[in-house]
C-alpha cells in the first residue's frame, strides 16, 4: 500500500453508502479477500446523494488507502500472439477463476462489464446489505499492440492497471509479461487490506491467474511451431498438451 488520500467530492458518502451494520460490514471484509487481484471493492455514491446541506452535514469526505500489485513472468511465446489473447478480454475468466464473466458490451468503445464469481452464502450476505455493485462493474480499456493493454474502471472503485509484452533479448519465441493493477479501499477496508494474509492473497490470485494464461499460451504457441515445421505428430502432441493446459486452467482453484 503506497498511502492515503482524501476522498473526492463526486465519491463522498462511499463508506456510508455501504452502512455500519454488522452484516455489512462482515460482507465488505469477506468481499476484499475474495476479489484479490481483481480490484473491485466499493462502488462511490453518485453525486446526488451528497448535493443537500443536511446529506453533507452527515457525509464527511473519509480518507482513501491506495495500493497497487504487480507480477512478471516469463512466456515461452511471441509477444504478437500473448497480446491478441490477452486482448480479447471476454477470455479472462479462463485466467482467473475468480471471475464469473466478463462481456464485452460496446467494442467500438471498449466497454465490458465484469462479474465476479462469488460462493453461495457469501451472495445472500451481498444482497442482504444491498451491495451487488460490489460484484458486478463497468471498465474501458485501450490497446497499443503488439506491447500493451490498459483499463480503467467506470464503476466500483476507482482502479486502473496494465499488462505489458516485452520480447526477451535473444529469445524471439519468449516473452516478459507484466501485469500491474492500482487501486483505492476506504478506510474502512485499509487495515484489512494491509494484513499478511490479505496482501498474500492478492499476490497468489495474480500469480495463479498468469500461470494459467502461461501454460495455456506456451501449449498454444508449441502447437503452432510443430505445425509451421510440418511435423503432423508433433501438432498433434502440442495440441493435446494444450487441451491439457486449458482443461487444468479451468479446474485448477483460485
Amino acid at each position: 500500500l503506497v498511502g492515503r488520500s482524501p476522498l473526492p467530492d463526486d465519491h463522498c458518502c462511499a463508506v456510508s453508502s455501504v452502512g455500519n451494520g454488522r452484516m455489512r460490514s462482515l460482507c465488505l471484509s469477506s468481499l476484499l479477500l475474495l476479489h484479490g487481484a481483481c480490484c473491485c471493492y466499493i462502488a462511490p455514491a453518485s453525486r446526488s446523494e451528497c448535493s443537500n446541506t443536511a446529506s453533507r452535514r452527515r457525509c464527511r469526505p473519509p480518507l482513501l488507502w491506495s495500493g497497487e500489485t504487480s507480477a512478471e513472468l516469463v512466456i515461452r511465446a511471441p509477444p504478437q500472439l500473448l497480446f491478441e489473447v490477452y486482448a480479447d478480454i471476454e477470455r479472462m475468466p479462463e485466467w482467473s477463476p475468480l471471475l464469473e464473466r466478463v462481456t464485452l458490451v460496446d467494442p467500438a468503445a471498449r466497454r465490458s462489464e465484469w462479474a465476479l464469481r462469488v460462493p453461495r452464502p457469501l451472495t445472500r450476505l451481498v444482497n442482504a446489505a444491498g451491495l451487488q455493485n460490489l460484484v458486478q462493474w463497468e471498465a474501458m480499456h485501450e490497446l497499443d499492440p503488439p506491447r500493451a493493454l490498459r483499463w480503467r474502471s467506470l464503476s466500483g472503485v476507482q482502479n486502473s492497471g496494465e499488462a505489458t509484452f516485452t520480447p526477451v533479448a535473444g529469445q524471439p519465441r519468449a516473452t516478459t509479461v507484466r501485469l500491474r493493477m492500482s487501486y483505492t479501499l476506504p478506510d474502512l477496508a485499509g487495515p484489512l487490506a494491509e494484513t499478511r494474509l490479505a496482501q498474500s492473497f492478492v499476490r497468489r490470485t495474480m500469480h495463479g491467474a498468469m500461470t494459467r494464461f502461461r501454460d495455456a499460451m506456451e501449449a498454444q504457441a508449441a502447437a503452432a511451431v510443430a505445425a509451421d515445421d510440418g511435423g503432423g505428430g508433433g501438432a498433434a502432441v502440442a495440441e493435446a498438451a494444450m487441451e491439457a493446459a486449458m482443461k487444468a486452467a479451468m479446474e485448477a482453484p483460485p
